[in-house]
């Protein structure tokens, strides 16, 4: 039973950053109409009533709040507070104090800032001047009350500085820490990409920082919800929900299962969410879970389904293979 129906949104294409691994790197930059903006936000509306649940939509980009719709999709949403809530995705360089107290009085979820280490090594991949940036867009956030959560993408040169983030995190107050791994763009031989072993290191940093700020009973929280995290937490096995109760809209209208899965299911400037939904046959094979023949004598398999899904299809263009990062 679907509980909550997620979509990622990519509202605008457009960055005023150049990011080392951008998922959206090699787009052209497309700027929908506001009509057909509104015509896809119809679409997932219809989706959530035909399948009788709660949504959420992630807005996010490039940089969401590059869109000159920003606000008035955010206009669109109080329309529909009981239908589904809503949260922002952003590198934070544009947010202002001004921005913050506006985006505030929409009552988001949470906002979500990017941060990859240090600061000269988030700057090394976010560009010059972003850690400071990102420090004082945090600030203003903070100030009007929001929940903030900082994103930290884990690769072979910056993993080793998760500690350093959550440092940041709790001078900051932000409220949840969270990480991922990167996922390489088509290319099998991606120096940024993690090893096992390093995925191991990676996870198991992630584990002292979550134990740490228990320990002292911080505010800020360390979230180990993704693929492979549970092995160190003994938490419940995250399962890859991409298809199930997640879909992403690209900025062009493309609907794919997930941002970091870039396996086009139809466009809904010519095709209808919901009828995607039901009919596509890469869908249909996502919501099976079918599990990895490598997996299949693991005491995890029936849940973990082989790990983190769009970093096996980035390497082997198909599902049917365990995550290159799982060390059971």
């Amino acid at each position: 039973m679907v509980k909550k129906f997620i979509l990622q949104w990519h509202l605008s294409e457009v960055c005023n950053l150049k990011c080392l691994h951008c998922y959206q790197e090699n787009h052209k930059p497309v700027a929908l109409p506001y009509s057909e903006l509104l015509n896809i936000l119809d679409q997932y509306r219809n989706l959530l009533k035909k399948l009788k649940v709660k949504g959420h939509i992630n807005l996010t980009g490039g940089e969401p709040l590059c869109s000159p719709h920003f606000f008035k999709i955010l206009d669109e949403f109080k329309k529909d507070k009981n239908l589904y809530s809503f949260s922002i995705l952003t590198n934070g360089t544009l947010i202002t104090d001004e921005i913050a107290k506006k985006i505030s009085e929409y009552n988001p979820e949470y906002v979500q800032v990017s941060l990859e280490g240090g600061k000269k090594t988030n700057d090394y991949i976010r560009g010059k001047n972003v850690y400071k940036k990102v420090a004082t867009a945090i600030k203003c956030l903070k100030k009007y009350n929001i929940f903030v959560s900082i994103s930290f993408t884990a690769t072979k040169i910056n993993y080793k500085e998760f500690p350093q983030v959550v440092k940041f995190a709790e001078k900051h107050n932000v409220d949840n820490v969270w990480s991922d791994r990167y996922i390489p763009l088509g290319d099998k031989d991606d120096d940024l990409q993690m090893t096992k072993e390093e995925t191991f290191e990676y996870l198991k940093l992630m584990e002292n920082e979550r134990i740490r700020l228990k320990l002292k009973k911080s505010k800020t929280n360390v979230a180990m919800y993704r693929a492979l995290q549970f092995q160190m937490t003994n938490d419940y096995p995250y399962t890859c929900t991409a298809a199930k109760t997640l879909l992403t809209v690209m900025e062009n209208g493309d609907l794919v299962p997930c941002r970091r899965m870039p396996i086009v299911v139809g466009n809904l400037l010519k095709e209808d969410m919901y009828d995607i939904y039901k009919n596509s046959k890469v869908i249909k094979e996502l919501k099976e879970d079918n599990v990895p023949d490598d997996c299949k004598n693991c005491e995890h398999s029936k849940k973990c389904a082989g790990g983190l899904k769009c970093l096996t299809y980035a390497l082997y263009k198909d599902l049917n293979h365990k995550d290159v990062g799982c060390f059971l």
